[in-house]
């Protein structure tokens, strides 16, 4: 540092601000979040599972990433090295998408709890940019002055280009932002706001009518219920579940979505044959159900090690299979069949409103 300072005063500049992320949460900090909304009309409100993992880093879901952090700025007499003003300031960030729209915002908010000397009287200002599949359709982060009453606020709008029926494409966004001070001869060190997970907008999810944008790490769950309207359905998930199989939310590993109309058939095809070709008879008013689901990678046909085998449990009406246990094969049982056409329905909602395209992960979460 020392020997910043000193080139600095060489080159005529006698003042330095210089940003970083504060060693340790201050209570005063955390008091700062406590006592404050952070929601104007201009910016969206912060969701309450942002709030709850402050100060932890970035947190997200399948459509919004948050962070809110704690740092300080610290003004340096570059002749003398000492400390002239400091300013302690919490810094909150957030990024959503929607599932419907080809756009995409992030925004953020300077709200300083500390203030002193020649750090007094700045002001908070930067632009939002995005690389990848994106064009920047709006940045506004413009000078403003930020004090103990005062926040600055800056939010920008992104487009994707990935639009073309089929297209998908990932971007990254950023905001570069700095302070100025009448006291001081140079801005503070730029920083850089960056999301750790990029957007992915596609036109390529199955049964969607728009172009829609996702947070594609985070990795969604499928619910279901034991009490709900496909109650064999689900409880034919849990036992499948509990026997071994992937998928189980949220200590299992993941499935992994299929789109390949004919693999997903003849996945089908191999946990539920029909009757007429060697398969099992279907009792009046009811369907084979099989897991994992057709549609994923760990289907019956094309999981790990084919053939696998396959399993069933005492109330499925299927005595040509026997029980089982493991991450390798498969399950199937006879549910009735407005359930298993309701959990079928369900399934296609859930890949469509999360946008879950090939090759994504996802879980299956069975609730009471």
């Amino acid at each position: 540092m020392q020997a910043d300072l000193t080139r600095l005063a060489d080159a005529g500049i006698p003042t330095a601000a210089c940003e970083e992320p504060a060693s340790s949460t201050s209570a005063a900090a955390r008091e700062a979040l406590e006592d404050s909304e952070f929601t104007t009309a201009d910016l969206s409100p912060l969701p309450d599972w942002c709030t709850e993992n402050a100060f932890t880093g970035w947190w997200y879901t399948r459509t919004g990433a948050c962070d809110i952090s704690s740092r300080i700025l610290t003004v340096y007499n570059t002749n003398t090295g000492a400390v002239t003003g400091t300013m302690n300031f919490l810094q909150l960030t957030y990024s959503y998408t929607s599932t419907s729209i080809p756009t995409w915002a992030l925004q953020i908010e300077i709200s300083p709890f500390t203030q002193t000397g020649t750090a007094v009287g700045s002001s908070a200002q930067g632009t939002g940019t995005c690389s990848g599949a994106c064009t920047t359709a709006s940045s506004s982060f413009p000078s403003q002055p930020v004090g103990l009453s005062t926040d600055a606020e800056g939010e920008a709008f992104f487009d994707t280009t990935a639009v073309a029926a089929g297209a998908v494409g990932t971007a990254s966004t950023n905001f570069n932002r700095f302070f100025t001070n009448p006291t001081w001869t140079t801005p503070s060190t730029p920083v850089n706001v960056t999301p750790p997970v990029n957007v992915r907008c596609d036109n390529a999810t199955a049964g969607a009518t728009s172009v829609g944008c996702v947070f594609h790490d985070y990795e969604p769950a499928f619910s279901v219920s034991l009490s709900g309207v496909a109650p064999s359905f689900a409880r034919h998930l849990s036992d499948a579940q509990a026997s071994g199989l992937p998928g189980a939310y949220p200590g299992g590993p993941p499935l992994t979505r299929l789109t390949d109309a004919v693999l997903s058939d003849r996945n089908g095809n191999t946990a539920c044959p029909q009757e007429a070709s060697g398969g099992y008879p279907r009792p009046a008013g009811f369907s084979c159900d099989e897991y994992p689901f057709r549609s994923t990678w760990e289907g019956a046909f094309i999981s790990a090690s084919p053939p696998s085998p396959g399993r069933t449990f005492d109330w499925c009406q299927i005595t040509s299979l026997s029980s089982g246990s493991g991450p390798v094969g498969w399950s199937a049982c006879m549910i009735p069949a407005t359930e298993n056409s309701s959990g079928g329905g369900s399934l296609g909602a859930f890949y469509r409103s999360e946008r879950v395209i090939e090759l994504d992960k996802f879980y299956v979460w069975v609730v009471d």
